[in-house]
């Protein structure tokens, strides 16, 4: 769940995201329903290499199966510098 991004209004998204809630009503924010062999990418930086609020996210809770989840932490340019 992104509580900070809007949910896609356009009908066709409601097949990959998640538009209403267990009780039928409208779901404002972005929430994306778990698939098995399906995974999510978002940076969490803007253009000017700040931290974006939009990618605040929470998982939500288990209510059958079993969860996992994979965080990769990738970078556009080099960590640190080599001494060779």
């Amino acid at each position: 769940m992104f509580p900070e991004v809007a949910r896609p209004d356009a009908p066709e998204w409601c097949g990959t995201v998640k538009c209403t809630d267990d009780e039928g009503q409208e779901v404002k924010w972005l929430e994306v329903p778990p698939k098995v062999g399906s995974a999510i990418f978002w940076y969490n930086l803007d253009l000017m290499g700040e931290g974006d609020r939009k990618t605040l996210h929470a998982g939500m809770p288990v209510v059958e199966g079993t969860k996992v989840g994979l965080n990769i932490w990738t970078r556009e340019r080099r960590y640190r510098q080599e001494n060779y």
